[in-house]
């Protein structure tokens, strides 16, 4: 969840947006044997995105997910571009339960995925890309964040 102004908004993954994109665009880790206390696997980024327009935390979610146990993240890694923000990360995210071996996944997104430029101005890319499509009624994901927007106000009591 990201906080905006009184009001939490929920993430929506990338492949909301743009699913063909995202099945291009996703990095994956390989571990062909445990490293770190991690064990050997297929490690998918998943990118999720604040959906409301108005906002603009430039910030990613990387919810990290094993091939072989899809149903959970294992590790929920916040990041700011705005590198000068305090709580720019790349940090465990606390509201999100995290594997016995997160801190390890964190420090090797850091040292291996984050330290990529390319990948960082994706992700760039990717968060104005849902920022066009919460803002533009044409855009086919339009209705479905308008849908997410909706339901995070009805969860505000006033």
């Amino acid at each position: 969840m990201a906080a905006v102004g009184e009001i939490t908004m929920y993430l929506v993954p990338f492949f909301v947006i743009d699913a063909d994109l995202a099945a291009r665009e996703t990095r994956v880790m390989n571990l062909m044997q445990a490293q770190d206390g991690i064990p050997p696997g297929n490690y998918g980024l998943i990118e999720s995105y604040c959906p409301d327009p108005a906002c603009d935390c430039r910030r990613v979610m990387l919810n990290i997910y094993e091939e072989h146990a899809p149903d959970r993240a294992v590790a929920s890694i916040g990041y700011g571009f705005d590198r000068d923000e305090p709580d720019a990360g790349p940090y465990l995210d606390p509201l999100n339960p995290q594997a016995s071996y997160a801190p390890a996944l964190l420090r090797l997104v850091e040292d291996v995925v984050l330290s990529d430029p390319l990948y960082v101005a994706r992700l760039e890319r990717h968060y104005t890309l849902v920022k066009y499509a919460a803002s533009n009624p044409q855009h086919p994901a339009y209705s479905k964040l308008q849908d997410v927007l909706a339901e995070d106000l009805s969860l505000i009591h006033i």
